[in-house]
């Protein structure tokens, strides 16, 4: 096929390789771009000048004292050139960051947010925390580029309506895209949370270098985040990852969390444990109400908080089990506020696989602990914004 054809094509292809090096430095000489990048010299020259023609580069020459000789060409990624907000709508809080175009993140905000709001109420909360974070960030509104909104429940991919939300009954129906697409002058987008979760893991966590990999968020709900091939496997509508179906496993769970099953199970314990040691030490920091309780006193020595601890750890065994015999993933990732735990959590699961499939894949603790939902959402904002940058390339 003949050149034109495929020359914006690879235009946008250097430039996306040479976009990948400028993140992760400060500045770079055009001869060490071209090493790091894989690309000639005339190559990054080439992209250097369409970079810096659509704002997302800027160049200085290089100090460096007693250096002889002209001085060499330093570009940079103008990473204040925009900016992007990561959302994550819990049950009962809101998380917000504020992040520049290297993925830094500038301020972050949590409020609480009460189970019993209705959907108006809970998104003015959203819409303050996102202000309340722009503040300290020192961002105006009308510099923001692209926002990521997460939530529980089921979200279509394509319209960024919640089709199904177990947690927050009135949330189905909500398009979270126009809900809160009239605060910013700039693309929102949704997605399930732990779809979220397993990107930013993805990005900056223990996932790094993973290709096949599910993110078991673990808190009140299970939920999974799935990527197959180094793509996020959404289903048609965006189910995948829900977990209800192991309901219909016999004794497996349904979508029951750790929070949810210290509250069920351990309910006479965590009863006693409130009443003679409501604040007790070392519990792990990310977990609360009768989950950090009970894992507390488990790792204090409890025999009756390490035996209920015990059955709720092979409940979700038994749910990870299920996961790792349908997708046969390399890494399955434990996350959410539970991370915090470490491998008081990831041990006796990680012990069980074996007995439930034959090609048990390595077990690991999110590195993020509850910051991957946001990280994700940071991350799925940076790439439309570079998309949509980029596509001012043949302009």
């Amino acid at each position: 096929m003949t050149s034109s054809a495929t020359a914006p094509l690879l235009r946008r292809l250097n430039a996306e390789r040479a976009l990948a090096v400028l993140r992760e430095v400060d500045t770079i000489r055009l001869t060490e771009l071209a090493d790091a990048s894989g690309l000639s010299r005339p190559t990054v020259d080439a992209v250097v000048e369409d970079l810096r023609r659509i704002g997302l580069i800027a160049e200085t020459e290089d100090a460096t004292a007693g250096r002889r000789g002209r001085p060499a060409r330093l570009v940079r990624l103008r990473a204040e050139r925009g900016y992007v907000v990561g959302i994550d709508i819990g049950v009962h809080k809101c998380v917000v960051s504020v992040a520049d175009l290297r993925g830094a993140v500038l301020a972050t905000e949590v409020r609480p947010l009460g189970q019993e709001l209705d959907r108006k109420a809970r998104l003015d909360g959203v819409r303050r925390t996102v202000r309340a974070a722009l503040k300290p960030a020192g961002v105006d509104r009308s510099a923001v580029l692209a926002v990521c909104t997460a939530t529980p429940g089921v979200v279509d991919p394509r319209t960024g309506v919640v089709l199904a939300c177990d947690v927050l009954p009135d949330w189905k129906g909500l398009n979270l895209r126009t809900g809160l697409g009239r605060s910013f002058g700039a693309p929102v987008l949704a997605d399930n949370d732990a779809n979220l979760a397993v990107v930013g893991e993805r990005w900056r966590g223990v996932a790094a270098a993973s290709q096949d990999v599910i993110y078991v968020l673990a808190g009140e709900r299970l939920g999974a985040g799935i990527v197959s091939g180094g793509q996020v496997f959404r289903g048609h509508d965006g189910g995948a990852g829900e977990m209800a179906f192991l309901s219909l496993l016999e004794h497996t769970p349904g979508a029951e969390g750790i929070g949810a099953l210290a509250s069920n199970i351990g309910k006479e314990v965590v009863a006693r444990l409130r009443e003679h040691d409501a604040v007790r030490p070392g519990g792990a920091e990310g977990l609360t109400g009768d989950a950090a309780l009970l894992m507390a006193a488990a790792r204090d020595g409890d025999d009756e908080a390490q035996q209920v601890l015990e059955q709720i750890l092979a409940r979700i065994a038994r749910a990870v089990g299920t996961l790792a015999l349908l997708l046969n993933p390399e890494l399955i990732v434990i996350g959410g506020g539970v991370a915090a735990a470490g491998e008081q959590i990831a041990e006796p699961i990680r012990r069980r696989l074996p007995q439930m499939t034959s090609l048990p894949p390595r077990l690991e603790v999110s590195s993020l602990g509850d910051r991957a939902v946001t990280a994700g959402a940071l991350r799925t904002a940076l790439d439309v914004v570079e998309s949509s940058l980029l596509d001012n390339l043949n302009g």
